[in-house]
């Protein structure tokens, strides 16, 4: 380019290439972000229907054997994993529910 030809900008060209470059950084990382975020949902949806495809087989194989030991109702709410009485949200024995007397 020779001084003497007329440019389409009015601007001066180091702000021009400031403003080019920083232009092109800004795209390239919203193009790597976006490619980490796809890669990311990519691995989470692997994950998920693996575990949905292991859940589905765990179903089939305890409706094929009726067998399975099964736990009553009863027992399951009143004890939690470790098979100790559920307690209140303060730590103490939570109460049984009375039905008032009217």
């Amino acid at each position: 380019m020779s001084i003497g030809e007329s440019l389409p900008y009015r601007s001066p060209i180091s702000k021009l290439l400031r403003f080019f470059c920083r232009s092109r950084d800004k795209w390239k990382a919203k193009c790597k972000e976006a490619k980490r975020e796809n890669k990311s949902l990519k691995y989470r949806l692997a994950k998920m229907t693996e575990k949905r495809d292991r859940w589905k087989a765990e179903a089939r194989n305890s409706a094929k054997s009726p067998s399975a030991e099964k736990v009553p109702v009863e027992e399951q709410s009143s004890k939690n994993r470790s098979g100790r009485p559920s307690r209140g949200r303060r730590g103490r024995p939570a109460r049984p529910v009375v039905a008032a007397a009217r």
